[in-house]
């Protein structure tokens, strides 16, 4: 990771990117909308039971870190250098730090202690040697992380110090658990995404600019997702706790 460009002459972003991580801050909104529902009392979502629920949290999830590796790349290439590969990692690891505060303070027993924030700090350290190599490897490497928790597991690793490399047998109890295997995985098949896409010409997503007012806005929602993703569950707390006083 070299920094031949600065910010300023670097190559653009690509707004498509932004774009679908602003998609997927959205639907993240609206999970954790119907837990705060269903935690107030104001409805019954069966978030851990119901095939749905469980469907739509794996797909928000995979959604950002796919993006988290595809962007990892994207900045590569754009030569952005070491320098802002380590702020952006001690932004998301304080971000990780913040959501371990929080839900400790809220859910003691249940608290996030690895959750996708500590997932993507720790993993960005874990895949830089796969961002110059071939896409093939990275793939290699990503379908072999996701089989693993399948094929092994050990009661070693349901100690609480280890819990978070994921090769649990039985699953740790927190309102958000993210482990390093397999989600790790994740990451790698964005990452093998972008260097294979890094081969072939540009396309038309990469050109397209958004000029409608909710894809703009959209994009910046995108551009600014760890921000949006610490502060959107206490706003949607505080207006959910209002209305529970209001309807109740």
């Amino acid at each position: 990771m070299t920094a031949t460009f600065s910010d300023a002459t670097a190559p653009p972003r690509i707004a498509a990117i932004d774009v679908a991580r602003g998609i997927a801050v959205y639907f993240m909104a609206a999970y954790h909308l119907a837990w705060d529902l269903t935690d107030f009392k104001l409805a019954a979502f069966h978030l851990f039971t119901d095939p749905f629920w469980l469907a739509a949290r794996a797909v928000i999830l995979s959604s950002f870190l796919l993006l988290a590796g595809l962007s990892m790349v994207m900045a590569d290439n754009r030569k952005r250098g070491w320098p802002a590969f380590w702020r952006r990692l001690a932004a998301v690891s304080l971000g990780a730090a913040l959501v371990s505060l929080g839900t400790y303070v809220m859910f003691p027993k249940l608290f996030v202690f690895f959750g996708v924030l500590h997932c993507i700090a720790v993993s960005s350290l874990l895949v830089l040697p796969f961002l110059r190599a071939p896409a093939w490897i990275a793939l290699a490497a990503a379908i072999a992380i996701l089989a693993l928790p399948h094929f092994f597991t050990h009661a070693v690793f349901d100690h609480d110090w280890l819990q978070w490399i994921g090769l649990v047998t039985k699953q740790p109890e927190s309102v958000d658990y993210v482990s390093i295997l397999p989600w790790t995985g994740l990451i790698l098949i964005g990452i093998a995404y972008g260097r294979w896409r890094g081969e072939r010409p540009a396309g038309v997503l990469s050109d397209w600019i958004p000029s409608h007012p909710v894809s703009t806005f959209t994009a910046w929602i995108g551009r600014n997702s760890l921000v949006a993703y610490i502060l959107h569950q206490p706003l949607l707390i505080g207006l959910v706790w209002l209305a529970a006083k209001i309807v109740l």
